[in-house]
Order: C-alpha cells, then sequence, then structure tokens
C-alpha cells in the first residue's frame, strides 16, 4: 500500500476550489467557463485547477470540451462524505462512541451527510411524537427510555393500523407510571405491536416510512445522549432503517 499516493490524493482535497470543481462535475459534466461562472472563479484559476485533477486521473475532458469525473474521481468523493460530516460535526463526535456499531455502518456514516443536528432532548422527544402522529405504514423504535409523552400518538397510529416495531434492551427499567393500555394490548396479541429485547442498546433509533426522528450515540461515558440527528433525506433513511433491520435480525422477540 503507497501512503505516498493517498497523500497525494488528500493533497488534491485539500484545496477548497478544487474539491468544489470535483463535487459539482458530480452533478454534471462542464465546461470551465460554465464552472468559473458558477463557482466565483477566475477562468485561469478553473483552467489550472482542471490541469492539476486532469493530471492526477480525477477529472478528464470530453470531445465536446466539457470536463467530468473518471472512475477513479467519484470513488474518493463518494468516501469523502463521511469525512465532510463527521468534520462537519467534529465537537459532537469527539464526545461520543460510536465503536459499539457494526464497522460497515461507520464506513457508510457519509450517508448522514444531510441530517441535522439537534442541540435539544426536549425538541427530539417532540419530532418522535409528532411522527408518530403522522406514521401511515410503521414506527421503528430503538431505545432504553420510554418517552410516555408520546404513547397516545402510538394508540392512535396503532388505530390507524400502523406497525410498531420496538426494540429495547434487556435492562430496561419500565417506569412504573407507564400503562400500556388496552390499544397497545390489543395490537401486541395480534403481531401489530412488535417488541425485541437485545443486550446493549448502542444507538438511539426512531424512524417512520418517510423520515427520521432521532439518531443518537452514546457518551464516552458510555451514557446515552438522546440528542442527535434527524432528517427526512432518502439516504439518510436507508442508512437509519438498515442498522435497524440488522439490529431487529439478531434481537429475540418477547413473547407477551
Amino acid at each position: 500500500m503507497s501512503i505516498e499516493s493517498l497523500c497525494a490524493l488528500f493533497f488534491e482535497f485539500s484545496n477548497e476550489d478544487r474539491l468544489r470543481i470535483l463535487k459539482r462535475l458530480q452533478q454534471d459534466h462542464m465546461t470551465v467557463t460554465a464552472l468559473s461562472r458558477e463557482l466565483d472563479l477566475t477562468t485561469q484559476e478553473t483552467s489550472r485547477h482542471l490541469a492539476r485533477l486532469g493530471e492526477t486521473g480525477l477529472t478528464k475532458k470530453n470531445p465536446n470540451g466539457t470536463h467530468s469525473l473518471t472512475g477513479y474521481g467519484e470513488l474518493p468523493l463518494t468516501q469523502i462524505e463521511g469525512f465532510m460530516f463527521t468534520s462537519n460535526h467534529r465537537a459532537y463526535f469527539q464526545t461520543h462512541d460510536l465503536t459499539g456499531i457494526p464497522p460497515e455502518f461507520v464506513s457508510r456514516i457519509g450517508e448522514l451527510g444531510e441530517a441535522r443536528f439537534i442541540d435539544d432532548i426536549m425538541v427530539i422527544f417532540h419530532l418522535i411524537e409528532q411522527m408518530g402522529r403522522e406514521s401511515q405504514e410503521y414506527i421503528y423504535r430503538l431505545t432504553d427510555k420510554y418517552i410516555l409523552t408520546a404513547i397516545p400518538a402510538w394508540e392512535d397510529a396503532l388505530t390507524r393500523g400502523v406497525e410498531f416495531r420496538l426494540l429495547e434492551p434487556t435492562d430496561i427499567v419500565v417506569p412504573p407510571e407507564f400503562d400500556r393500555g388496552t390499544v397497545i394490548a390489543d395490537a401486541v396479541n395480534r403481531g401489530q405491536f412488535q417488541v425485541r429485547k437485545t443486550d446493549k442498546v448502542n444507538v438511539f433509533l426512531a424512524l417512520n416510512e418517510s423520515k427520521v426522528a432521532a439518531i443518537g450515540f452514546p457518551t464516552n461515558e458510555g451514557r446515552m445522549d438522546y440528542r442527535g440527528f434527524v432528517s427526512e433525506d432518502p439516504q439518510v433513511h436507508i442508512w437509519a432503517k438498515d442498522l435497524y433491520e440488522k439490529y431487529w435480525a439478531k434481537a429475540t422477540p418477547v413473547i407477551r
């Protein structure tokens, strides 16, 4: 493995203008003039950057005069999304631990690029409650904490025929004031409300068929942090649903 070639690649990405050019060419083939105008660069600057990028094999000039990414240029741009996401939220990831989630999902962390960070637990809980009211197909929850204020929204969703999956740790402490009531009890009996147990919860998840209301990770001290990321972006949703399905498949069904 050549460290020199990797350093050379990172050097090209370290220039903000070259990275902007690459990101724009990821969307479409463009001429020097069009790139210069859109990115507010001089044609000389754009030409110089494209010459460098062409020499490293990241871009190519097409017969019609436009420039585009090569296959080699496409690959690292996809991979760099993870670096961009974690660097944009550096303060968060300095204090949170992702080592408990499967490595393939850490590798795919760039798929969360369009997610917004919400630094307020009450806002997150409100979004989870709102998600319940809006759900039409399913609600998936992975949590070590019951949000009692969301129970009425769960019951309304179940009445509408929404499927509910609850994944929780084996040692979860159920609040004494929690009363699942007849709506949830009946849904459990007919298999509409399913519960599974897992040894340890390494992520906090709440999603339905159209949005992700919460993605949170434990702190470096091991406490779950309910602040986190939310999104309606399809790519974020795929990441969250895939992770949930992986945990769900390994969890133990609860017979009630």
